[in-house]
């Protein structure tokens, strides 16, 4: 009884100091992410960079009253400060925004090749949002991450540009096209084309039966 009562008391005083070291083993790795968040955090804030270029000129003036897209680039410019969760809320505003975007395109620049840029460049913010949500952040791919993010913006508006200048051309070419088949018209159908303006004035003829030297009698 003694020997059970002995092997009872050393179990129990073997499993509370267990305890006492997992909780101390728990503590520490909690400190030891902490600390570890906070030098993340300071990286992933000194490379939280979103460089938006302006649009041309004539792309701004498409896309002026592109609501989806002024509000994305709004949201772009405010850098989340404080914690790790004001990046990771951050990021899952862009998600959505990006998405607004991509369903709420311009009729002008509803486009597939537009269609394809933005698939990527919300793929890219998803992306994004999936590593920052990680307990540990690998703050090397997230910093990768935003170079794509800027990368794909300015080819998107780099496209918009092109589709700008691919309709001013076809205009012209059109313009063209049609002067081309005006003049045809005209030479088609010379009845059309004022006489007085194309022919030289005919020189008067004497009347039947008189010479050159005729001249017409005076009253």
């Amino acid at each position: 009884m003694k020997y059970l009562r002995f092997i009872l008391l050393f179990g129990l005083t073997l499993a509370l100091f267990s305890c006492e070291d997992d909780e101390k083993k728990r503590i520490a790795e909690t400190q030891r992410t902490i600390k570890q968040n906070d030098s993340i955090l300071k990286v992933i804030s000194r490379n939280w960079i979103f460089d938006v270029p302006p649009p041309t000129l004539k792309v701004s003036e498409k896309i002026g009253n592109w609501n989806e897209w002024q509000q994305f680039n709004s949201e772009l410019k405010q850098k989340p400060t404080g914690t790790l969760s004001a990046f990771r809320q951050k990021t899952k505003v862009l998600v959505n925004k990006a998405d607004q975007i991509k369903n709420n395109l311009p009729p002008f620049f509803n486009k597939p090749q537009v269609q394809a840029r933005m698939d990527v460049l919300v793929t890219k913010i998803k992306s994004l949002y999936t590593y920052i949500s990680i307990e540990t952040i690998p703050d090397k791919k997230v910093i990768s991450i935003i170079a794509d993010i800027n990368h794909e913006i300015r080819a998107l508006q780099n496209q918009l540009d092109e589709i700008v200048r691919f309709s001013e051309i076809r205009k012209e070419e059109g313009e063209e096209q049609m002067l081309r088949a005006l003049d045809t018209v005209r030479l088609a159908n010379p009845g059309t084309i004022p006489l007085q303006s194309t022919l030289p004035q005919a020189r008067q003829l004497p009347p039947p039966g008189h010479g050159a030297g005729y001249t017409k009698p005076t009253n």
